[in-house]
């Protein structure tokens, strides 16, 4: 699934009541959350589930991806908890075609996971940080994010592999 697809829509600034549902025009609803990037809605029919909570993070399981609102073109993504609103991650999403990533290792975890090959999406956590005047960006490979896109749920899996970095710099 594209990532346009799975992402949410930034909203206009928000009401007082941010974190309320409100219905949307087809039925569903949707989260308006104050986000570090502004106000962002994210459509809870395409909301993502943990069902086991990201380690280190228990009780937030319900999470939103969204494009990251910008003015210049980038590839990173928000991943938003949703209920409750205070925790967020920045990820990228794995092209597989660069292989950083040994594709048997894909396939055991998505395997291990039940997820479809053909519904498999994989995001990195990113880490940002200054060194003296620059910043550093890294994801770690060790503990990606699966995605099955067709059930919308998602785990954080730790690859068996020793060979990825908690902090590959890109």
């Amino acid at each position: 699934m594209p990532r346009e697809q799975m992402a949410a829509r930034t909203a206009a600034p928000a009401a007082p009541d941010a974190t309320a549902s409100a219905p949307l025009s087809d039925g569903g609803k949707t989260r308006t959350v104050d986000t570090r990037f502004g106000t962002i809605e994210f459509d809870l029919d395409q909301s993502l589930t943990f069902p086991k909570a990201i380690p280190g993070f228990i009780g937030y399981q319900l999470f939103g991806l969204a494009m990251i609102p910008s003015e210049t073109q980038s590839s990173f993504m928000l991943l938003q908890a949703l209920e409750p609103t205070d925790l967020s991650f920045i990820v990228l999403p794995y092209d597989p075609t660069t292989a950083l990533i040994d594709a048997k290792d894909v396939d055991a975890a998505q395997q291990s996971l039940g997820i479809a090959p053909a519904d498999c999406a994989i995001m990195l956590i990113a880490t940002f940080r200054k060194l003296g005047d620059r910043f550093e960006t890294s994801v770690n490979m060790r503990a990606p994010i699966f995605i099955d896109t067709a059930n919308r749920l998602a785990w954080q899996y730790i690859l068996p592999n020793d060979r990825y970095d908690v902090r590959h710099v890109l």
